[in-house]
């Protein structure tokens, strides 16, 4: 079997950046003795690149394959296909990060918890600058709720939203579950319908929890008319992709307490602009596109990797028996 070449090009963010043993670690998982490699520079990438057999990237030029010819795999720990512009020639396969709900179910369960019971409403209130009550009990007792009982719908049924799902249930809440293709799915969700639904199922949400992707079918799904659908008091939570919503007509909707709150981690602009009506629109809860982040985060990503990687390169060298 030939030698597995692996190339990870660096992020400059911290944890996109493996350590040592997380590369010997790798490489163990990719057997066969891969020899994985970590370029701290893209001139040092591509120096690699002419032997790699397979890059982790999160960025990839359509140039940049003339320079790659015994690439096979183009790899991103990146879920959403909007990462990469490129159109890889035959005999490259693209592998996406498929191990993020693992994360993301956890910091928006959070989320979720934190705005049914008061805590992101009313974090800021006793502060001196809070500029809300300095004793404001009974504005959380009438806001303070328990999951159990509650309508969550899930926009985006795919990993994610499959895997927030599951943590969501066990709390007594009513889940539904949105997605193209429905198909029952008893251990994350008490319902799963399809798209066309939308409508219907605005209304009946406390809580409206978005994972979809990227694309001409999710951009401003959510605009003025389908957020005047939502249940009034209802909270809106957004970890896909910034193109679903209205930005304007969220801020809007926040402004005249249509909603109780909203916690976005996505945005159509990032980093989100310092003019946007976002930043000043009442109880509008902003990350900064951060809700996948965990020191395991590339440990997770390496273990599904490692496996695709094994299996497909294993089948490559097979011989041909028909």
């Amino acid at each position: 079997m030939s030698t597995l070449r692996l190339v990870y090009l660096d992020h400059e963010m911290d944890v996109f950046r493996p350590t040592e043993a997380q590369v010997r670690r790798f490489a163990d998982l990719c057997g066969d003795g891969a020899d994985v490699r970590r370029c701290e520079t893209e001139a040092e990438f591509l120096s690699l690149l002419p032997e790699a057999s397979a890059v982790f990237v999160w960025t990839f030029r359509q140039e940049w394959f003339a320079r790659a010819p015994k690439l096979r795999h183009l790899c991103t720990p990146a879920a959403g296909r909007d990462y990469f512009r490129v159109v890889p020639p035959p005999q490259v396969a693209m592998h996406y990060g498929t191990f993020h709900g693992a994360i993301m179910a956890e910091t928006a369960l959070g989320a979720l918890l934190a705005c049914s019971h008061g805590l992101l409403p009313f974090a800021s209130a006793m502060r001196r600058d809070g500029g809300g009550e300095t004793w404001p009990r009974r504005e959380i007792m009438l806001r303070s709720r328990r999951l159990a009982g509650q309508t969550v719908a899930i926009l985006g049924f795919g990993r994610i939203g499959r895997a927030f799902g599951a943590l969501v249930k066990p709390f007594g809440a009513t889940v539904i579950g949105v997605r193209r293709s429905p198909a029952p799915d008893p251990e994350a969700a008490d319902r799963v319908l399809p798209a066309s639904e939308i409508d219907e199922i605005l209304p009946l949400a406390d809580h409206l929890a978005s994972f979809l992707p990227s694309g001409p079918e999710t951009e401003k799904l959510l605009g003025a008319r389908r957020l005047a659908m939502m249940k009034p008091g209802a909270f809106l939570y957004n970890f896909g992709r910034g193109n679903l919503l209205d930005e304007e007509a969220l801020a809007a909707a926040l402004r005249r307490n249509a909603l109780a709150g909203a916690v976005l981690d996505v945005f159509r602009e990032e980093p989100l602009p310092a003019d946007s009506p976002l930043r000043d629109a009442p109880n509008c809860f902003l990350y900064p596109h951060a809700s996948a982040f965990a020191p395991d985060y590339l440990d997770l990503y390496f273990a599904k990797a490692a496996a695709e990687i094994r299996q497909t390169h294993a089948e490559s060298q097979s011989p041909d028996v028909r």
